[in-house]
């Protein structure tokens, strides 16, 4: 064997060791989601923290929004905003409302961002209740592109 093959065969063996150790480290935080069968809106019901980014009325948007939803999907809402054209903010009272969830987690919801303000959002919820994501492509609001994930606290 050549000086060359031996160098070659460490560099794929060095490859391979960290392609196994990667593996392990995403499979040892990976959790399995043990729920499963119908999402209602009563799994919802809680504290929740959601992240939003993209495009408003108020240009370019970064939004930290906390609710607690009750066991009808109805929640009120406090919204602290970082925008291009309107500035930093605080907006509570504030309405989050999951509007329709069918059995596998998508659905529809509406959140407030005050007077003749609100965002319509697609959703949907992980089979473990913990998080949902949400976007905003309703057509109803043009010129708003949203984004993001709520996590149950």
């Amino acid at each position: 064997m050549k000086k060359g093959q031996v160098q070659i065969n460490h560099h794929w063996a060095r490859f391979a060791v960290v392609a196994v150790l990667s593996i392990i480290s995403v499979l040892s935080v990976a959790q399995l989601a043990n729920a499963t069968g119908t999402i209602s809106k009563a799994d919802l019901s809680g504290p929740w923290a959601m992240s939003l980014v993209g495009d408003t009325g108020c240009g370019i948007s970064s939004m930290y929004v906390t609710f607690t939803l009750s066991s009808s999907g109805t929640g009120t809402a406090s919204i602290v905003s970082h925008t291009a054209g309107c500035g930093d903010a605080t907006t509570p009272g504030q309405t989050f409302t999951v509007q329709t969830l069918a059995a596998n987690g998508s659905g529809t919801a509406n959140l407030t961002c005050g007077p003749g303000c609100g965002w319509n959002l697609d959703i949907q919820v992980s089979a473990d209740r913990a998080t949902f994501s949400v976007v905003d492509v309703s057509t109803a609001n043009p010129g708003n592109f949203l984004e993001g994930v709520a996590i149950h606290q």
